[in-house]
């Protein structure tokens, strides 16, 4: 069998959406605590795919972290999930620690940030993987950062989720407004518990796709008064320390609850 790993990817800061779950899956691979893909043999002109993962190690995978979540000061950041190995098992405990470790050596920063996860009933755990902005120290945590975040529920029809909550707060008929008048949208999205803010209780993404054509000046002021909006119906929120390039298609806004503010 023939190693389908190839050349290291290259990091553009410029996009992160695209480059950062490329460069640290890149990385998960290299380390043998990734999805260790190689090709396994070739069909009608195609190569087949398979993993190289010792039993029990299970497999990673790097996904892309809003900069919206991202800890202050931090160059580079994902969310890498964990998959243990359904056939024979996996020690959850023991193999985080080595996924851990190994990203440790490369000079990732890793957390194990959110719920914490229940080997008896999640299908994966998360991590928080990020890197520091040279010059940058990595931010404190509380002892309890996550400890407010609830366990997870399912609400019946008739009950209020958290996110309902949220819509209703911000004058939004539904989670996804489609193109308002004035040609953007907005979009309420869930997050995983790992990109919430230390010491919150609750945790959505708004998402803000301005006009087409929409000028710099236009996107700041409209940024602007989506934060005024959340800030006024008693939620806190979370912007990407770099500038909002231009053109831009979407912004995004961490909306969350705190228990610092209670």
């Amino acid at each position: 069998m023939t190693s389908a790993e190839g050349v290291r990817p290259v990091y553009d800061r410029a996009r992160p959406n695209r480059t950062a779950p490329v460069v640290v899956q890149h990385d998960l691979d290299q380390l043998k605590v990734g999805a260790n893909p190689i090709v396994v043999g070739r069909q009608y002109g195609l190569s087949i795919v398979g993993r190289d993962i010792a039993p029990g190690d299970g497999w990673c995978r790097a996904l892309y972290a809003p900069e919206c979540s991202w800890p202050q000061g931090a160059d580079i950041c994902v969310l890498v999930e964990w998959f243990p190995d359904r056939e024979v098992g996996s020690d959850w405990a023991m193999r985080l620690d080595a996924v851990s470790a190994a990203l440790h050596s490369l000079g990732y920063i890793v957390e194990r940030a959110g719920r914490p996860a229940d080997p008896t009933k999640d299908e994966q755990a998360n991590l928080l993987v990020y890197r520091m902005a040279l010059g940058k120290t990595p931010p404190e945590r509380p002892q309890d950062a996550w400890a407010y975040v609830p366990p997870p529920r399912t609400y019946h029809w008739s009950e209020t989720s958290p996110l309902d909550q949220l819509t209703k707060d911000l004058g939004m008929k539904r989670r996804d407004t489609g193109r308002l008048q004035d040609g953007s949208r907005l979009v309420l999205w869930e997050i995983e518990s790992a990109l919430w803010p230390p010491l919150a209780s609750y945790c959505a993404r708004l998402e803000w796709r301005p006009t087409a054509g929409a000028t710099s000046r236009e996107i700041h002021d409209g940024r602007r008064r989506l934060v005024a909006l959340a800030q006024a119906a008693g939620y806190q929120t979370r912007l990407p320390e770099r500038e909002v390039p231009h053109p831009v298609e979407k912004v995004d806004i961490l909306v969350y609850c705190s228990a610092a503010t209670r």
